[in-house]
């Protein structure tokens, strides 16, 4: 195992840095059971890091880094196990990123069910924090996930699996690694930010190798408003395969709002992907999202002239932003599944950061307030404050998850993505504004997203979570004393207990 002093770790958007007092590579198991017996003698903290690719600071570590790029590893397992109904398992190792899974899965003519709409994180940074991509009727990317090979407190090693898990406990040998199968620990497990322990691995379902068909419409926000309101925008939507006009269930929708109000109305995109067989043949303008916008967001002049009016020219970001979204009317493109859900603008999107909230989306008229309260926001920060935010809010859908405090335990869930480009100026200022306005309207936050105004707010993550002490307990019994927490537990309270939080929040109260 590689070991450096001292040595710098940054977050992909450069907004978050650390100098651990050790900087490790495990390249096995045994490495990182190692690394956490040594963190534990010495008196340090310890943590696993990946792309760092979050926003927010849930991976910094304070003491031991362990950087999981060499564990990277994929197997295909053999089973005969009736749950994965005719679907592939394989076991992945913490490391690899998931634009490698996605090729080694296609090798063998397979792929992901779900994922984001970027592909640069870890496997396991992702499911960790809830990465959630899209699809009404589809589970985010932690509902995958049937195993988890997990060093806790001590070195100590753990599979952990549902209580109806696939391992049958009979036949489990492997050797120092104790099989649990129940329901409380694996789902307090599968989204904890690490908190738990160091993932080594996972087993995920898979499933053979599909096709995607992506349609870019745009309509006004009036409209838009009326189909979310009443449903008819899941409805069954028209395509045009091999000449022949299709009406075709709906995959999932990707919604990009323009929340500048431009001649009476707001532009809204609407990415819509459908599950379609191998295309005989495909049109030039099907083999790519938009040929153009694929060169120009993967290089960095690009962001560069982006910034350049975001910062000195501010009042084109409005009309920028609306030809932005009508460019892109009409617009098809039909490939291999990851390579559809993959949204592109590789240096752009390096170069972002936001915050994301989950609500309920059968309360349609509660997340249509909340964009709506976003236009407002936006206007009153043009006005009073001459900040005019350079991006636009999404929409995105996805299916109840059981992971006890994932943003869509048991709430089939409306993400609001509100994201900036990191360079603009006061956008620390936009973001607090948006955070601030849907914790207000009763948002509950990504984990791997802007989330600092959360923090001396405890009592929210439990009124979200309800399995939240279970959740804690789990966490504690792998561990005890501390050993995988950081400044963001810290600051959220994550391991306090709900008796010593109340005795706290009742001080305070008499104090003011």
């Amino acid at each position: 195992m590689k070991e450096f002093r001292h040595r710098r770790w940054k977050n992909k958007i450069n907004q978050h840095e650390v100098f651990p007092y050790k900087f490790l590579l495990p390249e096995h198991l045994r490495d990182i059971q190692e690394a956490v017996r040594e963190a534990e003698q010495e008196g340090f903290r310890i943590r696993a890091v990946g792309a760092g690719h979050s926003y927010s600071d849930v991976a910094m570590p304070d003491g031991f880094l362990l950087d999981m790029r060499y564990l990277d590893k994929m197997d295909i397992l053999e089973t005969d196990q009736a749950e994965v109904e005719g679907n592939s398992l394989v076991e992945v190792e913490a490391g690899i990123p998931i634009h490698k899974l996605n090729r080694m899965l296609d090798k063998k003519k397979l792929a992901l069910i779900n994922m984001g709409a970027i592909d640069n994180q870890t496997i396991s940074g992702a499911i960790a924090t809830g990465t959630h991509g899209a699809g009404r009727n589809l589970k985010s990317l932690p509902a995958m996930v049937r195993s988890i090979l997990l060093v806790a407190a001590e070195g100590k090693t753990y599979r952990i699996e549902p209580s109806q898990g696939i391992t049958l406990a009979a036949r489990h040998h492997e050797e120092e690694i104790t099989l649990i199968q129940d329901n409380e620990v694996f789902y307090s497990t599968l989204v904890s930010m690490g908190y738990t322990g160091i993932v080594h691995s996972y087993i995920i379902e898979v499933r053979p190798r599909y096709w995607l068909y992506e349609n870019r419409a745009v309509m006004q926000w009036s409209e838009l408003k009326q189909q979310l309101m009443d449903g008819s925008i899941f409805d069954d939507y028209p395509i045009k395969m091999e000449g022949r006009l299709v009406r075709k269930s709906i995959r999932s929708l990707f919604i990009v709002i323009n929340p500048y109000e431009i001649e009476g109305n707001h532009s809204c995109m609407i990415a819509r992907t459908f599950e379609v067989d191998k295309p005989r043949q495909r049109k030039l303008r099907d083999r790519t999202r938009n040929l153009l916008s694929l060169i120009l967001g993967s290089i960095p002049i690009t962001y560069y002239l982006t910034l350049l009016i975001v910062n000195y020219l501010p009042r084109l970001i409005p009309a920028s932003l609306n030809q932005s979204i009508r460019l892109v009317r009409d617009q098809t493109y039909v490939d291999k599944s990851y390579k559809v859900l993959f949204q592109g603008l590789e240096f752009i999107a390096s170069q972002g950061h936001g915050a994301e909230f989950a609500y309920d989306m059968h309360q349609p008229a509660e997340y249509i307030q909340v964009i709506e309260a976003i236009f407002a926001k936006v206007k009153e920060l043009v006005t009073h404050v001459d900040v005019y935010p350079s991006s636009a809010p999404t929409i995105r859908f996805v299916q109840a998850s059981k992971a006890y405090i994932s943003p869509e335990y048991q709430m089939d869930v409306c993400y609001i993505g509100n994201p900036a480009l990191v360079k603009q100026r006061k956008s620390r200022l936009i973001l607090n504004a948006y955070q601030d306005l849907n914790l207000k309207m009763g948002g509950k936050p990504h984990w791997g997203k802007i989330i600092n105004r959360l923090d001396g707010h405890p009592e929210l993550i439990r009124k979200w979570y309800p399995k939240f002490d279970n959740w804690q307990k789990v966490m504690l019994r792998f561990n005890p004393i501390g050993t995988f927490l950081n400044g963001f537990a810290d600051r959220l309270r994550l391991a306090m207990p709900k008796g010593e939080l109340q005795s706290n929040e009742s001080n305070r109260a008499a104090e003011s």
